[in-house]
């Protein structure tokens, strides 16, 4: 790609006033009768599912950034800010759908282009007409990436939460606001050196992004997707809005009505209050073997669409550590698995598995008293817990090891495409009509943001220094593209969680505050990226410019931290107890599962740090043979595929299967059985036997299953779970799809230890136990 320079130049020109196809040689224009259906695929996405997605067609003079984008996007960004962080500290995983916003703010901004008069309007010297026009398609996608940026569960709140309920310790709101921001920001400064090898790539397809598109042009009824008719001649609009509606009733019955369908533990139900066989069959709590889930949360659309082979590799690895694994390893009472008593939990504990209380060794800073540490006996995880950390170090080494194998050639010719190749995808040559955005913008954002994050470390009591603050943030710089690569290519991807724990584990140990903020901002850095990625590259589909993406995304982040912030302290002031495990919740719905893992990781890290965990003469030593592992098994397979070339080993993804080996600690094991299935149909069956089908549905279907769930966890949550008013909370009678006692605030499930009914209330076990009852 030419530089900056040049590129400037040529995006000087005055736009055509029409819509029009692109045509990248402008010196053998033929008429459009003349173009051959050749020709066109030859300049069309070698992906076969962006060909199917994407149009070929830009219209460079609709309004982007109007009043409207302004209003609609801080209505949604704010409440989906607010419900994503609710759904932090419940037990499901439900989300805020993109396509729930985008149907809604559709629906608004046609009316507001109906009502709104033409009169102008400034302020600072910048003004804009309050309806410039009717809706368009390039408009409403900014406004969806903008609420995407900004409306989702903030890292940082993590630190604020963790310190909050189990410290007692609250930073003041100033404080707050700039840890949120700054983490959530502090990653855009590296999309400007990343894009070009990210986003203008065609083998960069970041695939949610597909959907999004498909549901674009749907919405809009663009030209292409004018032509395509369904089952019964329906348009894609109208069977759209029937599966959305059908799921949206369906999704009362195991989100309210009978929750025990989240999690049809139906092999626990032969004996639920065995030990043995809640620790293999609950889902809640355990190994989840051959549970379903009749709750499309817990399946959820990517599965129509993500690669078959990733998937497989990631419910593999599922498959692999819950279901094989951790029977073993709870049966034969493997590294005390079972003395502990519960199979899953990020808890520490003393050697004859009673609970170890970090608080008991700290000092008022909250730093490690050693003295008092050493005079007892030493802390202990729980060994599946333990094993996630060597899965972890997989996952990391195994990122980096695959895409050096087998995406490195195409890395290497992306850059020489960056430094001056003529090899461009299609749509990076429709979008340099377009000014771009200065590496100049992308560097002073960076620079201020982690200036102010360095006035958090030095203000507010976080315990790193500024210069460890700089180093999280030089990791993140180091491991973002190969696992950018790995997100854009597969859709899935390890974290810097764990890695990020070791390295300040070991440089500044007995701190596990300072530990928790390395993490949050050195995690953060690489995801904020990847975010700020895949939607420049929904902006690349779309057409969008790319400077109303650079402050769409801006905008959404600021406005999402603020309510992320005020979310997270009516939450825990209403409901502490349930959160730091002092008190259970009547119907298992509030959960501070993510906050406890989260604290149980910064206390092993931070205050008793990795030297002492997982010393190399300690119980733990083996989580390090996960870097070795990951490192070597992309090798060998690389090696495979130069020797057997006619099988795929690049599919074999260990990075992948990692992942799904670690599924706990940051949710359940939970719809394995019903995703796997789901997966093969769609992406197996009809993909191999009814291809006609899978173009035509998959991507509009999905949409239309995602949207009409989330609509349904929204309505739960304003109307009937107290979410405007404890006085709209609404309880339905007990009965066996949802078993709870009014009264019993020890044990609301009882007998049954949780809302799956499995497990003894109290632990009160009446088999299976290490000694008899």
């Amino acid at each position: 790609m030419s530089d900056h320079a040049s590129e400037k130049d040529s995006r000087r020109e005055d736009y055509p006033s029409e819509k029009k196809s692109f045509e990248p040689d402008e010196k053998n224009r033929h008429s459009d009768a003349d173009i051959s259906l050749e020709e066109e695929e030859q300049e069309n996405s070698p992906i076969d599912a962006v060909r199917l997605a994407v149009p070929l067609t830009d219209d460079p003079t609709l309004p982007v950034v109007t009043f409207r984008f302004w209003i609609i996007s801080f209505l949604f960004t704010a409440l989906g800010a607010t419900v994503q962080q609710y759904y932090f500290f419940r037990s499901t995983s439900g989300t805020y759908s993109i396509f729930f916003v985008n149907l809604i703010s559709y629906s608004m901004g046609k009316a507001m282009a109906r009502i709104l008069p033409e009169n102008k309007i400034s302020a600072f010297g910048y003004g804009m007409s309050l309806n410039p026009g009717p809706f368009n398609i390039k408009e409403h996608a900014l406004i969806g990436i903008s609420v995407s940026t900004g409306a989702g569960a903030a890292y940082a709140i993590e630190i604020l939460s963790a310190t909050d309920l189990f410290l007692g310790f609250r930073i003041n709101v100033l404080g707050s606001l700039l840890l949120i921001i700054t983490t959530q920001s502090v990653g855009y400064g590296m999309a400007g050196m990343l894009r070009r090898y990210l986003v203008y790539p065609a083998e960069m397809v970041w695939w949610s992004k597909l959907v999004q598109v498909a549901f674009y042009n749907t919405m809009h009824n663009t030209d292409e997707y004018k032509r395509v008719r369904l089952t019964r001649g329906w348009s894609r609009m109208k069977f759209f809005w029937i599966v959305a509606m059908c799921t949206f009733v369906y999704q009362f019955l195991p989100q309210w009505i009978a929750p025990v369908l989240v999690y049809f533990d139906w092999l626990c139900w032969i004996n639920p209050f065995n030990m043995d066989f809640w620790a293999l069959f609950s889902s809640i709590s355990g190994a989840g073997i051959f549970s379903l889930s009749f709750d499309w949360t817990s399946v959820g659309g990517p599965t129509m669409y993500l690669p078959l082979a990733a998937q497989l590799c990631f419910y593999g690895g599922m498959i692999l550590n819950y279901w094989i694994i951790l029977p073993i390893m709870w049966m034969t009472n493997t590294l005390g698995t079972k003395t502990i008593g519960r199979p899953l939990t990020s808890g520490l504990f003393f050697e004859d598995g009673k609970p170890f209380s970090i608080k008991d060794v700290l000092n008022q800073d909250f730093t490690l008293n050693e003295t008092l540490y050493e005079a007892g006996p030493p802390a202990n995880m729980a060994p599946m817990y333990a094993l996630t950390f060597l899965v972890s170090f997989i996952a990391l080494a195994g990122c980096c090891s695959h895409v050096a194998c087998f995406h490195g050639a195409e890395i290497w010719r992306n850059w020489k495409r960056a430094v001056g190749s003529e090899e461009e995808d299609i749509h990076t040559k429709m979008m340099k009509i377009y000014p771009e955005v200065p590496q100049l913008w992308y560097a002073i954002f960076y620079i201020i943001m982690a200036a102010l994050a360095c006035v958090v470390c030095e203000v507010y009591g976080t315990q790193l220094p500024w210069y460890g603050l700089l180093l999280a943030l030089f990791v993140g710089w180091a491991l973002t593209l190969p696992i950018g690569v790995m997100n854009a290519i597969t859709g899935f991807g390890p974290g810097l969680n764990v890695i990020t724990e070791l390295i300040c584990g070991y440089i500044w140990p007995g701190k596990p505050i300072a530990n928790m903020t390395f993490k949050c901002y050195g995690f953060m850095a690489m995801v904020q990226c990847n975010q700020l990625m895949s939607d420049l590259k929904l902006g690349h589909y779309m057409k969008i410019p790319p400077r109303s993406l650079f402050v769409g995304q801006i905008w959404g982040t600021l406005i999402g931290s603020v309510f992320n912030y005020l979310t997270m302290i009516l939450i825990i002031n209403s409901q502490r107890d349930a959160l730091n495990g002092k008190a259970p919740d009547p119907n298992g719905l509030w959960t501070g599962q993510s906050v406890q893992t989260f604290w149980g990781s910064g206390l092993i890290y931070g205050a008793l740090g990795p030297a002492r965990m997982f010393a190399l003469d300690g119980k733990y030593w083996f989580v390090y043979i996960g870097f070795l592992i990951g490192l070597i098994v992309p090798v060998l397979l690389w090696v495979l595929s130069k020797k057997f070339p006619q099988y795929p080993w690049s599919k074999f993804n260990i990075a992948i299967i990692a992942g799904g080996m670690s599924v706990f600690p940051n949710g359940y094991v939970v719809g394995v059985v019903s995703s796997i299935v789901v997966c093969l149909v769609v992406q197996f069956h009809m993909y191999r036997y009814h291809r006609n089908w899978w173009n035509k549905y998959v991507f509009i279907l999905s949409a239309a299953l995602d949207t009409g769930a989330a609509f349904t966890g929204l309505v739960i949550f304003l109307f009937l779970g107290g979410g405007i008013s404890p006085k709209l909370s609404v309880q339905i009678p007990s009965w066996w799809g949802k078993h709870y006692v009014k009264d019993n605030v020890q044990n609301p499930n009882y007998p049954f230890l949780s809302v799956d009914r499995c497990g003894a209330a109290g632990h009160n076990w009446e088999s299976g136990t290490l000694t008899k009852p």
